[in-house]
């Protein structure tokens, strides 16, 4: 079998924990899937006369699939992105506005759960009852990458044929250069920036389920961004001063500048946790792990796409 011969395909459970019948509307662009299945042996192991073991039991079963996605918008402002469905089921909502917008920011309910396929080269694996969590790196000189990661509450393996009559996003990503960004309104010179969702994903036990799992579940978050800035002056810009201080910045970035592909991120509430000292190619650098805090509820981070 051929790795690079797949394809990728998610849909939200109308039935939390059901897995759904995947088709050609639910496949999108996804690069470097992987599946992992999970059965917990239960292993016998009396006292007796003999130190032979008995067989284990298979017992609960899951699944796992993690996979990255490109960050990148629509032909048409105001439509949704084409991973919409494994976005929400992050815990992301989506707010459309025909012809101008798509906006993501954190939820806290109605999130939903989905089933995850991977097609390759005659044999799908699927995982259901699914949620995850995500980290968005962005790193100059390519495109925004998002990093997915879901837990399932259960997995199927079968011959299958490949999903006909996709039609998979065609929108090219932009690039990480002159994107415009800052923090506490200070233009740092990086190379990288990663924000991550940092969603707590824990499986419902569930002894009436076939698997031992009702679905996956987000029971927290806690979302970081880290970042490499060049070492300046402190009257340049004072990074230990504001970790000191506990101060709360904003962070700005854009990509692109094409009507439903330029994506702005940005987070109101950027609080340091952790500045270390580093380097990169003989230049002095810090290494800043933030806190992404809320401004008002469900707001920590939000990515708007025009």
């Amino acid at each position: 079998m051929l790795i690079q011969r797949a394809q990728f395909a998610a849909e939200v459970e109308g039935t939390e924990g059901d897995a759904e019948t995947l088709v050609a509307a639910d496949a999108f662009l996804a690069f470097n899937p992987r599946f992992e299945p999970r059965i917990d042996m239960h292993e016998r192991y009396p006292v007796r006369a003999s130190l032979s073991r008995y067989a284990s039991l298979p017992g609960a079963r899951s699944g796992r699939m993690t996979f990255d996605v490109e960050l990148v918008g629509t032909s048409s402002a105001g439509d949704a992105v084409h991973f919409t469905d494994v976005f929400q089921a992050c815990g992301v909502g989506e707010t459309l506005v025909g012809g101008t917008s798509a906006t993501y920011v954190p939820a806290s309910d109605s999130i939903p759960s989905v089933t995850l396929g991977r097609y390759m080269d005659g044999k799908r694996h699927r995982i259901w009852g699914a949620r995850g969590s995500a980290r968005l790196v962005l790193e100059v000189g390519k495109p925004g990458i998002f990093s997915f990661d879901f837990q399932g509450a259960d997995f199927d393996e079968a011959d299958a044929s490949f999903l006909s009559g996709t039609s998979l996003n065609s929108v090219t990503p932009p690039v990480c250069q002159d994107i415009s960004l800052t923090i506490d309104s200070y233009s740092a010179v990086l190379a990288r920036v990663e924000i991550d969702l940092g969603n707590a994903i824990t499986l419902r036990r569930d002894a009436n389920s076939s698997s031992g799992h009702k679905s996956a579940v987000i029971t927290g978050r806690r979302p970081t961004l880290s970042f490499d800035p060049e070492n300046v002056l402190v009257a340049t810009e004072d990074f230990l001063g504001n970790w000191r201080s506990g101060a709360q910045m904003a962070f700005t970035a854009t990509l692109g500048s094409a009507a439903g592909n330029t994506i702005a991120v940005t987070a109101p509430a950027v609080q340091y946790q952790e500045v270390r000292e580093g380097e990169r190619e003989g230049l002095s650098v810090l290494e800043i792990v933030g806190l992404l805090a809320q401004s008002s509820g469900d707001d920590e981070w939000q990515i708007q796409i025009t």
